[in-house]
């Protein structure tokens, strides 16, 4: 059965009351993919970004993509979003630790480009970020990664609503409805973030460059 994530989003935010907004725990693979998922969640949550991204290339691009995901945050609490946060928008950040994503993916390094492999990071950094927003009093944990294309939303609210407990829910969305990809493109042109041509890991980068080539 289908089912459309991004309806089930708008019904949630109906029930939200914008004077006491449920704290949201949104897992942030880049800032490019945050900015248009911001434009959605700010008006009605306490907002808390977790970049938690262990399967990204190396130390040097892993930091990287923190510090545009820095900068973002930068704007939005300093008034210049064009979407302007119920709370200040905070940012968490956890230690990059690339064994952890090669551990959880190993036999399966030749899997296609959004197969099982990436069945397995999904898993891995929703999971983080269940862990997370329980042992911290959120109420809802969700992730920028449905804004992408190239990302199976239905795969991502599956692991989603498996991963949520009694304590902590998961806040089903498909952010690519709306046209939200081609906007977080003019988002981060708009304020100059720095968009990276792959998702993060090694694998992606071979398939990403293999097809710019061709």
């Amino acid at each position: 059965m289908n089912v459309n994530y991004d309806l089930m989003f708008e019904q949630y935010i109906k029930t939200v009351d914008s004077g006491n907004p449920p704290r949201l725990l949104l897992h942030a693979c880049c800032a490019p993919c945050s900015t248009y998922c911001l434009t959605r969640v700010l008006p009605y949550f306490d907002v808390t970004l977790y970049y938690a991204n262990d399967n990204i290339t190396d130390n040097a691009e892993w930091q990287k993509r923190l510090d545009e995901l820095r900068k973002l945050v930068d704007i939005v609490n300093g008034g210049q979003f064009e979407t302007q946060p119920l709370r200040p928008l905070k940012l968490v950040t956890c230690t990059f630790n690339a064994d952890k994503f090669y551990n959880a993916v190993r036999g399966q390094e030749n899997e296609r480009e959004g197969g099982a492999r990436c069945t397995t990071c999904f898993n891995l950094r929703l999971a983080d970020t269940c862990a997370y927003a329980q042992a911290n009093g959120f109420e809802l944990f969700g992730t920028t990664l449905s804004v992408s294309p190239y990302k199976n939303s239905k795969l991502l609210n599956e692991i989603g609503l498996s991963l949520q407990a009694d304590d902590v829910k998961w806040l089903s969305a498909d952010f690519k409805k709306r046209g939200g990809y081609l906007d977080s493109i003019r988002l981060s042109n708009k304020y100059g973030l720095y968009r990276q041509h792959y998702c993060g890991c090694e694998y992606s980068l071979v398939q990403s460059s293999n097809i710019r080539n061709k």
